[in-house]
């Protein structure tokens, strides 16, 4: 009788075991969040079609601004709250409970106050390096702010960003998107790895996978690009159809993700359930708005309004706002008024770069190119490059940006006094008439900006 009765507490508990919901384990800080596996005990409801989330998302933007410190940031989550509050602004009109201009203002401060921290510990002492993930954040939360990540104070966010050779799939994506996000110039090669990985979709993780279609979404909006829109329906539909059955992706973070992935794909559309995907995210909100803290929190509500990561490219800068029409210029270490406008046929300029090789020029090889205004030179080297082996150059990372050293596989001879000088000229150079040593660029090729009518010489030379 006791055997009987410890059998049927044993099969009590197993049963009891097999229906308790398995809880979320929130990995946000790291970019390879844990999955987790439930069961269709707690499969979406039939009344979901009715379900506010917009008090959700008040609730959540409500807690975020509650959690504020007090000098106006969120300690390693600023640039992603920032993010997630900037992009709420755009979306309604007026709510008294977003920041106001001026405490956007502060918070925007704070987060450049971090990003300059950083790279002088970086660069100057060699303290913390700069990771790429961290960078990334930094860069899209500038552009989500309408600043030019490619210029801050004399440093391209994205160029260092993309200088690095990037290992995991996930953060290259994020990265891509990023640069994308910035309207930075891409490489061929990192259009082809964001396929490959698009193509290879089982093979990755969900949060992997939903990245690399945000990054790819971007690109295609690129007039230049826009075949790519139809490489991504097999991994959309593949994504699609990971949902499970009460509606998340395994756990917050990739549930958050995959709905800005698919947000607006016809073709996806049928293979999952977009409310669905939202209730499962908003059963999981505590009573005082959070999801459970806020990182996590922000990347939520950035899938539950209208817009996301994928809206930052094709935010309007170019027009005024009250978020910028009034800002204090704070320390003069920022300009929130920074046109970061994305109408590419008022932004895009002409140029020229040219390579002389020797003293008496017996090599001579010059390209016309179009890119974005005030794009860095680095930036445009690593455009040339991309389209003519002849320009392939090699550089060197310095605290104050990139120092190249070799080009056209001429390396710098000290020795031999052989170096190259960059110069920034106003017509194309003549070999028959060399420019002299006062029309040197002044700053190095990251601090170079382009504008319409340049002509730019590297010149390899005896000093």
């Amino acid at each position: 009788m006791a055997n009987g009765i410890l059998i049927w507490l044993a099969l009590a508990y197993i049963a009891v075991a097999h229906t308790e919901e398995i809880p979320d384990e929130e990995t946000h800080t790291s970019w390879w969040p844990t999955r987790v596996t439930t069961d269709t005990s707690s499969a979406i409801p039939s009344t979901t079609q009715n379900i506010d989330f917009e008090g959700s998302v008040q609730k959540a933007l409500s807690w975020l601004v509650s959690q504020r410190e007090s000098d106006w940031g969120w300690r390693n989550e600023t640039p992603a709250v920032l993010m997630a509050l900037q992009l709420a602004k755009q979306t309604r009109d007026s709510n008294s409970i977003l920041p106001n201009a001026l405490e956007m203002q502060l918070s925007a401060k704070q987060m450049e106050i971090e990003i300059v921290t950083l790279l002088w510990s970086s660069f100057r002492h060699n303290e913390i390096p700069i990771v790429p993930p961290k960078l990334t954040q930094y860069a899209l939360a500038l552009s989500t702010l309408c600043q030019d990540p490619r210029q801050f104070h004399g440093h391209d966010l994205i160029g260092t960003m993309q200088h690095h050779e990037i290992v995991h799939d996930l953060d290259f994506a994020f990265t891509t998107l990023t640069a994308c996000s910035a309207n930075a110039h891409l490489r061929k090669k990192q259009i082809r790895r964001l396929l490959d990985i698009a193509n290879a979709a089982k093979d990755h993780n969900i949060d992997t996978v939903a990245m690399v279609i945000l990054a790819l979404r971007c690109i295609s909006k690129d007039h230049r690009h826009r075949n790519l829109q139809h490489s991504l329906r097999r991994p959309t539909i593949n994504l699609a159809r990971e949902q499970q059955p009460d509606g998340g992706f395994g756990n917050l973070y990739n549930t958050a993700l995959v709905i800005q992935a698919l947000q607006d794909i016809t073709d996806a559309s049928a293979h999952w359930n977009e409310t669905g995907a939202k209730y499962y995210i908003e059963s999981r909100q505590d009573p005082d708005g959070a999801f459970t803290d806020p990182g996590l929190t922000a990347n939520v509500v950035l899938s539950l309004q209208g817009k996301g990561l994928g809206a930052i490219r094709t935010l309007n800068c170019g027009k005024s706002s009250p978020d910028l029409e009034n800002h204090v210029d704070l320390d003069g270490l920022t300009n929130l008024q920074s046109k970061h406008g994305n109408d590419s046929e008022i932004r895009n300029v002409s140029i020229t770069y040219t390579l002389w090789v020797g003293t008496n020029v017996t090599e001579n090889y010059t390209m016309a190119l179009i890119a974005p205004r005030n794009t860095s030179f680095y930036n445009v080297m690593v455009m040339a490059m991309d389209l003519d082996p002849h320009y392939t150059f090699e550089a060197s990372e310095w605290p104050n940006g990139h120092y190249v050293h070799s080009i056209a596989g001429y390396k710098e001879e000290p020795m031999g006094y052989h170096y190259w000088l960059l110069y920034r000229l106003p017509e194309i150079p003549d070999p028959q008439a060399p420019p002299g040593n006062h029309l040197v660029a002044p700053v190095g090729v990251d601090g170079l900006l382009i504008e319409e009518g340049d002509h730019y010489l590297f010149w390899y030379k005896k000093l």
